[in-house]
């Protein structure tokens, strides 16, 4: 699912959007972060926002709204820039919806921005968190 490109700068998925397909893709999004050297407090933010913005198209309302998602991050800029793109079976009583899913809430409280774009042919979430880049291993302490 996941493509290396670029010396794995750029993380590529393309998930069937079935539910079995947010577990395989929180494994290599939190491995490509952790590669990518973000501090761990961080990675756990973002996983759980993006896991949140796939379980949004997957899950909305008890109705499949896409059959396909693509995901792809990069850093920039000290920036993860994460972007999910189901192509679609939205309809205008999808994006009519009074309240916010409790997922986007999610997403707001662990990233810094988010941007939700509904088309006719699906939707584009765009999530972005500074983060932090561990460049050194801790030490062991010798007893």
């Amino acid at each position: 699912m996941a493509e290396s490109a670029d010396t794995d700068l750029v993380f590529r998925a393309r998930l069937p959007a079935t539910p079995p397909s947010i577990a395989l893709f929180r494994d290599q999004l939190r491995s490509w972060l952790e590669q990518q050297q973000v501090a761990a407090s961080q990675v756990f933010d973002i996983v759980l926002a993006c896991s949140e913005s796939l379980t949004l198209v997957i899950e909305h309302g008890g109705k499949q709204v896409a059959l396909v998602v693509d995901v792809t991050a990069a850093i920039e800029d000290g920036e993860v820039v994460l972007t999910t793109r189901d192509y679609g079976l939205w309809r205008e009583s999808h994006a009519r919806n009074a309240d916010e899913p409790l997922g986007i809430a999610l997403m707001r409280a662990f990233m810094d921005s988010v941007e939700l774009e509904r088309h006719a042919d699906g939707q584009r979430i765009t999530l972005r968190k500074r983060v932090t880049l561990v460049t050194e291993q801790p030490h062991a302490i010798l007893s």
